[in-house]
């Protein structure tokens, strides 16, 4: 059928090479299946898997890979070159756009922001990741509820491209409850405070009972004491908290006047009591998940170090196809200068 869809060669040999999951396949340069797809004579088909495995793998794993699956050889400089070709032709304007399933959702709409280090030519950089979603209600017999689907924005360097790109896939002035779920950085309180003014901020709780535990140690604290601040904390009586850490012997005075200052400056969004009577989450698991199943699990393997154009790619990518937008990848094979009719012919993309 591949033979009949594409034509005959011409005797006078005008043909193109085009590497297939079949293997290599001889195209009159006539047809218009010779022409090059993201600048390579590869097939939509072959290119679709080759990214999606170099995006998941090591790029120089995929090869064996392919050979094992469809019996055909490709290298790891032909692996990278497609990864990199579709990262770069992601449209970038489509990739931020809001998701309806999100933003027009009738529950709690939830955002989360965090960063995490990823080890560059440059030396450690940090990736700032977002990353919104709307609460599912938990099934019966359930005590926790689900993550909805889920867009992600993920930009290294300074924080005020990230804001702008995830304002975009998140809009401030959408009707649905939001809710913010941070830990205690100034960058993030102070930017969700002018761009989300309406929405309910909450102060991830396991930030704050880490920074308890860090005071608890340095103070060398009998054992009930720690268990005490956390219920103390929970009940939504933070000052109770504030008053514990200044009478606490032992504790370092530069420590305790930090953490006091630091409950202090959040007692709005400490208050775990009111946030839970509303049954909305008080901690920041979601979006420590992402760190690992966006970034982590491909981008900081043992040895790993990036370039800055190579991790900005790929780190594209990986939010592509991680969000609801994985529909932009597969897009940026069909919509080629091939005939549509043929595509519907053939129905495998060679």
């Amino acid at each position: 059928m591949l033979e009949q869809t594409l034509g005959p060669v011409p005797a006078n040999k005008q043909k193109n090479s085009v590497q297939t999951r079949f293997g290599r396949v001889a195209i009159a340069k006539t047809n218009p299946f010779s022409a090059p797809v993201l600048g390579a004579r590869t097939s939509p088909y072959l290119q679709a898997k080759l990214v999606l495995l170099g995006a998941g793998h090591v790029f120089a794993a995929v090869p064996p890979l392919v050979e094992s699956l469809l019996g055909i050889r490709v290298s790891t400089s032909q692996v990278y070159r497609r990864t990199q070709a579709a990262a770069q032709a992601l449209p970038a304007a489509a990739l931020d756009a809001p998701c309806p399933a999100v933003s027009a959702g009738q529950g709690p709409v939830y955002g989360m922001v965090d960063g995490s280090m990823i080890f560059t030519d440059a030396g450690w950089q940090e990736v700032k990741v977002g990353r919104a979603f709307q609460a599912i209600p938990p099934a019966a017999g359930s005590a926790a509820g689900l993550v909805g689907p889920s867009p992600y924005v993920a930009q290294r360097g300074p924080f005020a491209p990230f804001t702008r790109r995830f304002e975009q896939v998140l809009p401030p002035g959408t009707h649905a409850q939001q809710v913010f779920v941070t830990d205690g950085a100034p960058w993030i309180h102070h930017w969700l405070q002018k761009s989300y003014p309406h929405a309910t901020h909450i102060l991830d709780f396991y930030h704050v009972a880490e920074k308890l535990a860090a005071a608890a140690q340095a103070a060398a604290t009998p054992a009930a004491w720690l268990p005490a601040q956390y219920a103390r904390l929970w009940a939504g009586h933070s000052p109770a908290g504030e008053q514990a850490l200044m009478r606490l012997p032992g504790l370092p005075a530069l420590l305790a006047t930090q953490l006091v200052a630091y409950l202090r400056t959040n007692r709005l969004r400490l208050r775990y009591d009111q946030f839970r009577q509303r049954g909305l989450r008080c901690g920041s698991g979601p979006v420590e998940t992402a760190h690992r199943t966006l970034l982590q699990v491909r981008l900081k393997r043992s040895g790993q170090r990036w370039s800055n154009d190579g991790l900005d790619r790929l780190v594209r990518l990986r939010s592509a196809l991680k969000s609801p937008q994985r529909h932009l990848l597969t897009d940026l094979f069909k919509k080629t200068n091939r005939v549509v009719l043929n595509y519907t012919r053939l129905n495998i993309f060679y």
